[in-house]
């Protein structure tokens, strides 16, 4: 087994210097080398979603110190001017684009100060991973091939704009952000996708409702215990690629496990609180409860009768599930009104969760679907926060309707709100760039990619409704479990697409 583990990364590693000059990179050797030089300068960079500037100016830095042309908007988006080389300077310009930000999450017991700190490299057989946190290779691969391309001066391509967005992951902010306006290219080359072997021709388009509940309290009665409902150790995963996988949803059990402790004896609840983004299905979510002691022991018991059904539902799925009820030493002085417990339990009960429908157009494919995915409390109010992608916006909408339908028979004061509403990106079977990949790929593997369509929601769909008969494609090496701590970077990938890359490129001088 070769692997390399250490307590950190190296900033500012020259994408052009030599093995011996990066000393002890931990991605010494890989090649293509200028894109792993790239790759670990910026996993040394702290990049979460809202925590762009640095990286971002860290790019812009390295176009300007190149004499490129660079924007840098009030949010921290980028865009990049690059002319053509000989030959294609009058070529049609393209968009590149990807994302500077990363999925933040990190394993149970281990701290990482995402704002302050980079990602800690390993190389493990074939896989990049971090070291009990997400890796970040959605998108720091596309990042780190732009930076790539930006610095060669021997590979042919048409006149360049390249636009990293930031705030990809929690809405797809910086793409709603950003001026279209400054655009001149009709054609745009995302790198984003996660299957070498496939070309990237159409995703679904996105909507996130937030259900609210005011939230009434009441006094805590004296002498009661206080305990931990906690669902943790789900498989997880990202929202989209991994929801036909029909994983368990830790917000969805802690609700059915809430609605049986409530069955079983009087509980009171102090504190609720699941997942970790809205793209990401929930892994962990737990409430804190209080009850008389005189029903602890029972409510126990119910539990891990609940618990051992629920495991074998998902043996398959999520093998390393667990539903937990332990005693707590918290001395809260309130807890939530009963009724404004009901509603929520009611809520994270009935809120459409998992596949909704799968198309029948393109097989295999689903259609529709919405993730339960974030749940928490302040001190005025419940939340729970679905995300809801769909390849036909009628769908998406309908779904939203019967989260605010469900809304209204619960009552209690909820609503519902929706925001970051991102259109599709229809797929079109004679689109120029699909033709100039196909023709690259043949070219440079001898033989067809498969054409993909997803449902995954990506920033194309905003790119569409911005620039108007905008052409797009994506491409991207193979990437396992983003946004969970199980995401791997297979770097024996990296190459072919590199070599895709550039035969698209010279594809593209009319």
């Amino acid at each position: 087994m070769r692997e390399f583990e250490v307590g950190g990364t190296i900033v500012n590693i020259s994408a052009k210097a030599s093995a011996d000059q990066r000393g002890n990179a931990v991605l010494a050797g890989l090649e293509p080398a200028i894109f792993f030089g790239f790759f670990e300068e910026l996993s040394a960079i702290p990049r979460g979603s809202f925590n762009e500037k640095q990286v971002s100016d860290h790019i812009a830095d390295f176009a300007r110190a190149r004499g490129l042309e660079v924007y840098q908007d009030e949010i921290w988006n980028l865009l990049i001017k690059k002319p053509g080389t000989p030959g294609y300077e009058n070529a049609p310009t393209l968009i590149l684009h990807g994302h500077t930000d990363i999925v933040c999450e990190s394993d149970e017991g281990v701290e990482h100060d995402f704002k302050n700190e980079g990602i800690k490299l390993r190389v493990v057989d074939d896989f990049i991973h971090g070291t009990g946190t997400t890796l970040g290779a959605d998108n720091t691969v596309g990042v780190a091939l732009t930076m790539s391309l930006l610095a060669s001066d021997d590979i042919p391509h048409p006149p360049l704009e390249v636009v990293l967005t930031v705030q990809e992951e929690v809405g797809k902010g910086g793409a709603q952000h950003f001026d279209g306006s400054k655009l001149t290219g009709k054609r745009l080359l995302d790198m984003n996708w996660h299957d070498p072997k496939s070309l990237f021709a159409g995703c679904a388009g996105d909507i996130s409702a937030r259900f609210k509940i005011p939230l009434k309290w009441q006094d805590r009665a004296a002498g009661q215990k206080t305990a931990v409902v906690r669902v943790s150790g789900l498989s997880s995963g990202h929202s989209e690629f991994d929801i036909h996988l029909e994983r368990a949803n830790a917000i969805v059990l802690l609700g059915r496990t809430l609605r049986l402790a409530m069955k079983e004896t009087a509980i009171g609840v102090i504190r609720v609180n699941g997942g970790v983004n809205r793209y990401v299905i929930p892994g962990e979510a737990e409430a804190l409860i209080s009850l008389d002691a005189s029903g602890l022991a029972a409510l126990k018991g119910a539990i891990e009768a609940e618990a051992k059904a629920i495991a074998a539902e998902y043996s398959v799925s999520d093998p390393d599930l667990k539903v937990t009820l332990t005693e707590s030493e918290s001395r809260a002085s309130s807890v939530f009104a009963p009724e404004t417990a009901r509603a929520m339990v009611s809520a994270m009960n009935l809120l459409p969760n998992g596949v909704q429908s799968r198309s029948l157009v393109v097989d295999n494919l689903v259609e529709s679907s919405n993730t339960v995915a974030l749940l928490y409390n302040d001190q005025d109010r419940i939340e729970i926060v679905s995300t809801i992608p769909s390849a036909v916006s009628s769908r998406r909408y309908n779904i939203v309707d019967k989260i605010r339908e469900l809304s209204e028979l619960i009552g209690n004061g909820a609503t519902v709100e929706t925001f970051a509403d991102c259109p599709e990106w229809p797929y079109n079977p004679d689109s120029r760039m699909l033709a100039a990949g196909r023709a690259a790929y043949e070219k440079e593997f001898g033989e067809q990619p498969h054409v993909e369509v997803s449902h995954s929601s990506l920033e194309l769909g905003l790119f569409r409704k911005k620039v108007p008969d905008i052409d797009m494609l994506s491409i991207g090496p193979e990437a396992f479990d983003v946004h969970t701590t199980r995401e791997r970077l297979n770097h024996t990938t990296v190459d072919s697409t590199w070599r895709l890359l550039k035969a698209l490129l010279s594809e593209l001088r009319t």
